[in-house]
């Protein structure tokens, strides 16, 4: 009898392909479940949900912008859209994020997409050394290195998140 070896997702593939090309190392880890959000992300490897990153895809003045952003705060749009000045920011639906990145929402990671997007990186990611984000697929999370996120990205950090609230 012989023994076959699962095939990885491509998605995964990919993210991996994505680390390897820009010389970035990262760790792979999937879980029996679906995470589609940072809070079950967070619960699943029992870290602060800041330490998780969403990748969310939006378009500024109709051209993509994937926004990596730390899991307890939300992008600004208006900050967005007046760091590229390229006209209205609106959000993609699963649909739109499926055709540019080539990952399902609840699974984009901020590395591999298929089609060439601007990147954006959230300021306060920088509180952490490194962070968990999409894997590809959305049983699957990615940690990086926190320092490794331009290289990997290309993105560059903004302040594109809107103002935590007072404690």
């Amino acid at each position: 009898m012989t023994q076959t070896t699962p095939v990885e997702p491509e998605p995964i593939a990919r993210v991996r392909a994505a680390l390897r090309a820009a010389g970035v190392e990262g760790e792979i880890r999937l879980f029996g479940k679906l995470l589609t959000t940072a809070q079950a992300a967070a619960d699943a490897l029992g870290v602060e949900l800041g330490r998780i990153a969403k990748s969310v895809l939006m378009f500024a003045g109709g051209e993509p912008v994937l926004v990596v952003a730390a899991g307890d705060r939300r992008v600004d749009r208006r900050k967005v859209r007046d760091r590229l000045n390229r006209g209205k920011v609106t959000l993609a639906g699963p649909e739109e994020v499926l055709a540019v990145t080539g990952f399902v929402a609840g699974g984009v990671a901020p590395v591999g997409a298929l089609h060439p997007v601007t990147v954006l990186l959230d300021e306060s990611l920088r509180r952490f050394p490194d962070i968990w984000a999409g894997g590809g697929v959305p049983e699957a999370l990615l940690r990086i290195r926190v320092d490794d996120l331009p290289r990997a990205t290309g993105g560059v950090f903004a302040d594109v998140v809107q103002d935590p609230a007072p404690a």
